[in-house]
């Protein structure tokens, strides 16, 4: 009961707190400030041309990929993969089963755990570097797996 009369006697206080008064009686200064829009006479012109960044594939692996899919047991989505897909397929850079367009699907959107890339992280241009980088590694790899 003290709980209920506890919060109810909160809010009257605040809800009297808010309250203004125009009554020349209680406030016997009205306000001599005017509010007044601040309007702009001309819009501002960029002052230099915007063009994304095109960071190589390896740079953006390192970046924003390596802390979780670089090689070994020390990395979490390495040892996930191990213990789903076997060890063959638990190195990113060493599977050749993954092409451009899914790499890039599951950058954005992400996967389980991992976590989505908005363009404003990898812009098209550094995905599209990013999933030839994987592409690449894993044949170099399997070549050289293969000698």
């Amino acid at each position: 009961m003290s709980k209920y009369f506890l919060i109810i006697t909160s809010l009257l206080f605040l809800t009297a707190c808010d309250q203004q008064t125009t009554d020349s009686a209680t406030n016997p200064e009205p306000s001599t400030q005017k509010e007044t829009a601040v309007i702009p006479e001309t819009v501002a012109e960029p002052t230099s041309n915007y063009e994304p960044s095109n960071r190589p594939g390896k740079v953006i692996f390192d970046l924003h990929c390596a802390g979780c899919h670089d090689s070994g047991n020390a990395y979490a989505a390495t040892k996930q993969l191990a213990l789903v897909r076997g060890k063959d397929l638990a190195v990113i850079r060493e599977r050749t089963d993954l092409v451009p367009d899914y790499i890039k699907y599951i950058v954005r959107d992400g996967l389980l755990e991992m976590p989505p890339f908005r363009p404003t992280d990898i812009n098209d241009k550094e995905l599209d570097n990013l999933a030839a980088y994987i592409v690449d590694s894993a044949k170099a790899h399997a070549n050289k797996e293969s000698k």
